[in-house]
């Protein structure tokens, strides 16, 4: 049975697993079920990880960390090389990479452990307990360890084999959509599926270690639902495993709405699923976008509102009206196919326009954040992995005000697609740590000692407009794209620690460099378009779930402290490159 371990107390469980024997018809659909759980053998995608390990036992990690295999003492009679291989993902519903752990049909003496470190977002459309692990056997039939062990605090997926073959995680179990964005009035199926033919762990046969996996999910049977529950303004019509949801006709007042379908478990608790469902109203409005520069001179410190559709001739100012969130704000262009108005750096929310005292239009200025990590080690790759290494780091909360989806072809919008970010845009930076390198002696020489440390320097940079000309500070470019938006960030903060002198020892004596002034930026990344696609109702990620890494960087610290003679292998080939990386922050 399946283990779930946390230290975060009243979590509420929730569980779908199906029942079903190869014969039986999926009574929801009327159709057969797909029993097949054989797939193609993935292929090699990376650099594999190799280690010699003996009999004292021992550990070793894929490259980017997201798998480990640990040895106990006594596993293995005599030394052996290991290897982690990441390969194309053939396991149905799989995560990521998959991973060849070699040599394949090796066996232990004593169960060795695997554990999988899965992140935030690969629980979306389902919860941790649906991830589970599973290995291909040599037929290539996809078999699910039955003993995964949970831990929602660490982030874990832990499992014991005796053997080794392909191994990844996978959703077993997804309520589709979890999250959706929907205009009023519109219609979204919701569906539970599953890639196990049992609904309840207990249902297996007794003394079966593994499940099988499905490649193609399966329904619900209705007996497997406990019914759905939907408290919202809109409608719900449920029939089994699947359901039929109606928006209301105006923006709810409680947004998103809450839909939740609750499965049908023997053992005790309550086992649900929840799709969260988002209400926006775009009658009458095609687009709108912000123009966020409230610095430009023609904005007269505000930010500006564009909204593009039909909405016939104006008015008059003493009969037409715009609230967001039911807070009026000043319109100062209204012609058929265009409102513009002033808006504060903040608002966003439903859209109402009137003219004549009836509501014409209506629209959502939505808000979407997010959180993005760059971080650069500037004391080589051994120095990498040490306690506080030494290391720059800037944490960069990106905000976006707009539509929410792409330009239309037949609206010509009048800002440039070329625009920037909303305020509570910020670049959080942290300067840090320590770093020794000896330089190996060249003929005639004798080693030198490079050091230096740093004191723990933090700071955060508002982003800067971007019609203010500067060479110190923090811009972000942005253009609308078909799911999300993608930018383009300039950092560049000169002076986050004075004085620093780096230190050189060698058998002729010790010196100090001149004192510096140390800064941060982008580097590696400062002329990228990065992708960021919309998650969820209000989020924000990046487009490549692994994230971005760049070549490898020279320390712009401890510059000198490598050879850089070009003679192969250089101390700098093995030592001083690390390339720094921007992920989706924890």
């Amino acid at each position: 049975m399946k283990q779930y371990f946390s230290f975060a107390a009243a979590i509420a469980a929730v569980s779908i697993l199906l029942i079903c024997s190869c014969g039986r018809k999926n009574s929801a659909l009327d159709e057969p079920i797909d029993t097949n759980t054989q797939t193609p053998v993935g292929s090699p995608a990376g650099t594999a990880v190799k280690k010699t390990i003996d009999a004292q036992g021992g550990e070793l990690a894929s490259a980017d960390g997201r798998i480990r295999v640990i040895i106990p003492a006594g596993a293995l009679s005599a030394a052996k090389e290991l290897s982690i291989q990441p390969i194309g993902n053939e396991l149905p519903g799989g995560i990521g990479q998959a991973f060849r752990i070699l040599p394949h049909g090796e066996r232990f003496s004593k169960p060795v452990t695997i554990v999988f470190n899965y992140k935030a977002e690969d629980t979306l459309n389902t919860l941790p307990q649906f991830l589970d692990v599973a290995f291909q056997d040599e037929k290539g039939d996809w078999q699910a360890l039955n003993t995964t062990i949970v831990d929602r605090t660490k982030r874990t997926l832990t499992v014991t084999t005796t053997h080794f073959s392909d191994w990844g995680y996978f959703k077993s179990m997804t309520l589709t959509p979890a999250e959706k964005i929907v205009n009023t009035e519109e219609e979204v199926a919701l569906k539970v599926t599953t890639r196990f033919p049992y609904v309840d762990p207990d249902d297996q046969p007794k003394g079966e270690a593994t499940t099988p996996v499905y490649t193609a999910p399966r329904e619900l049977r209705p007996d497997e639902i406990k019914g759905w529950t939907y408290h919202g303004e809109g409608k719900l019509a449920p029939r089994g495993a699947v359901a039929s949801y109606t928006a209301p006709k105006k923006v709810p007042a409680a947004n998103p709405e809450a839909i939740v379908v609750n499965i049908q478990m023997h053992r005790k608790g309550q086992f649900m699923l929840i799709s969260n469902i988002t209400v926006v109203s775009n009658k009458n409005v095609a687009y709108l976008q912000v123009d966020e520069d409230d610095m430009k001179s023609t904005n007269g410190g505000k930010c500006r509102l564009y909204m593009y559709g039909s909405f016939g001739a104006d008015p008059g100012a003493d009969k037409r009206s715009v609230t967001i969130n039911s807070t009026a704000v000043e319109v100062d262009l209204w012609a058929p196919t265009i409102i513009r108005c002033k808006i504060d750096e903040t608002i966003s929310g439903a859209i109402d326009i009137q003219a004549n005292g009836k509501t014409i239009a209506q629209a959502t200025l939505r808000k979407f954040t997010g959180k993005f990590l760059y971080e650069r080690f500037q004391g080589g790759v051994l120095n990498s992995t040490t306690k506080e290494p030494l290391k720059e780091t800037t944490l960069f909360e990106l905000v976006y005000r707009g539509f929410g989806q792409p330009c239309p072809s037949n609206v010509t919008p009048i800002l440039s697609e070329e625009n920037t970010l909303a305020t509570g845009t910020a670049a959080r930076f942290t300067l840090s740590g320590s770093a020794t390198i000896v330089t190996p002696p060249k003929p005639g020489t004798c080693a030198t000692t490079t050091s230096v440390s740093l004191p723990a320097s933090s700071g955060m940079q508002p982003m800067n407009s971007p019609t203010t000309p500067s060479v110190n500070g923090f811009k972000v470019k942005k253009w609308e794209s078909a799911d999300g938006i993608t930018i383009r960030i300039w950092l560049n903060i000169k002076e986050v620690i004075t004085g620093v002198r780096v230190k050189r020892t060698s058998c002729n004596g010790s010196s100090l460099d001149p004192a510096r002034t140390l800064g941060v930026g982008l580097e590696g990344f400062g002329s990228m378009n990065i992708p960021l696609v919309f998650s969820g109702s209000s989020g924000l990620i990046l487009k490549n779930p692994n994230g971005l890494t760049s070549g490898k960087l020279s320390s712009s610290i401890l510059i000198d402290a490598w050879d850089g003679t070009g003679e192969a292998p250089t101390h700098y080939d093995t030592d001083g490159g690390v390339p720094a990386t921007f992920k989706n922050a924890p």
